[in-house]
Order: structure tokens, then C-alpha cells, then sequence
């Protein structure tokens, strides 16, 4: 009879995996590198898909916009087609008007939109200075008195920075020839 230790030997070495056979090994070897080699290939197939599917997006990505800019230029060609037969200045002011609110309108839908420039204080983040002017005031020192160019944003990001003129106000102290040569740029303001 055996013992209660021996038949608990016997039960342990029952349930411990016995090593696979070198053959077994060779297959489950092979299966993993067929199973490798799988994946790859998978892993290179969505990458191509992922490359065509991004130069395809890339492509018609224009598509809407340049779709509405469309109905900008038939508009523009309509004007001209007026001017041609009726070269009245009203007719020719009104479609130039009609024109820009649309493309104003095609760009607000886009998210872009015109950056803030007369009256507002220069800020070199937004407004870039392309002049001077003398201020007619102490509260006018500073701001922005006219726009060359109009900036704009896009979402948040600039496009392009304003073009402005800036107010300074004159120095005090100078002679008429110093404060002649400082309004023609002088003013170190630029």
C-alpha cells in the first residue's frame, strides 16, 4: 500500500506540464513565425490603406471651398457682364459691394475672420507697423490710426498680421528740424 506522501507525488507529477516533444516544439515554432509574418504583412497593409486614405483626403479636402468660391466668381463675371452693357458707376459699386460681403462670408464660414486694427492699442502679435503719424492727442499715443492691410485669424492662429500706421505722440523739446526728421520715420516707433 502506498503512502499518503507517495500518492501525492504521483498526483503532482500527473498535473505538471511534461515538456512537448521536439517535434511539437517545431510546429508551435513555425505556427508563431507563419503568425509573425502575419501580422506584419496586416501591419503593412494599414499602413499603405492609412497613406492613401490621408493623400486622398489631402486632395478633395479643397473641395467644399473651392465649390463656394465658384459661386463667388459667377457673381464677379455677372458684374462684369453688367458693366459691359451698362457701364453705370451705381451698377458697378453695388456688385463690387456684393462680391466682398460674399467672400467675407465664405471666409467667416471657414473660420477666418479680420483682426482688429484702428482704434485698437498696437500690438506687435497681431498689427505689424508700416508708419508713424503724429498723435492729435495723449490718448491716441499708441493706437492704430490706419490699416494699410487687413490681418486675420484663422481659428485663433494669424494668418497674416494687420499692416498699420501707428500714433506717437511728438516729443517735446526737439527743434523744428529734429521733429521734421521724426515725422518721417524717425521716431524709432517702426
Amino acid at each position: 500500500m502506498k503512502s499518503k506522501h507517495e500518492k501525492q507525488e504521483n498526483e503532482n507529477a500527473e498535473q505538471e506540464p511534461q515538456p512537448a516533444a521536439p517535434a511539437e516544439q517545431e510546429v508551435s515554432i513555425e505556427q508563431l513565425k507563419e503568425q509573425q509574418l502575419r501580422l506584419l504583412a496586416d501591419f503593412e497593409n494599414a499602413r499603405k490603406r492609412l497613406q492613401r486614405e490621408k493623400e486622398e483626403f489631402a486632395k478633395f479636402s479643397k473641395e467644399g471651398i473651392l465649390r463656394d468660391l465658384l459661386a463667388i466668381v459667377d457673381s464677379l463675371a455677372q458684374a462684369m457682364a453688367a458693366v459691359d452693357k451698362q457701364p453705370h458707376e451705381d451698377a458697378v459699386v453695388k456688385g463690387v459691394h456684393l462680391i466682398h460681403r460674399q467672400l467675407m462670408g465664405l471666409l467667416e464660414k471657414e473660420g477666418v475672420k479680420p483682426i482688429p486694427a484702428v482704434g485698437a492699442k498696437f500690438d506687435p502679435n497681431v498689427h505689424e507697423s508700416v508708419g508713424h503719424v503724429p498723435a492729435e492727442s495723449p490718448e491716441q499715443d499708441g493706437k492704430v490710426v490706419m490699416e494699410v492691410q487687413t490681418g486675420y485669424w484663422m481659428h485663433g492662429k494669424i494668418l497674416r498680421p494687420a499692416l498699420v500706421k501707428v500714433a506717437k505722440a511728438e516729443p517735446q523739446g526737439l527743434t523744428d528740424e529734429q521733429l521734421s526728421e521724426w515725422g518721417k520715420g524717425g521716431c524709432g516707433c517702426d
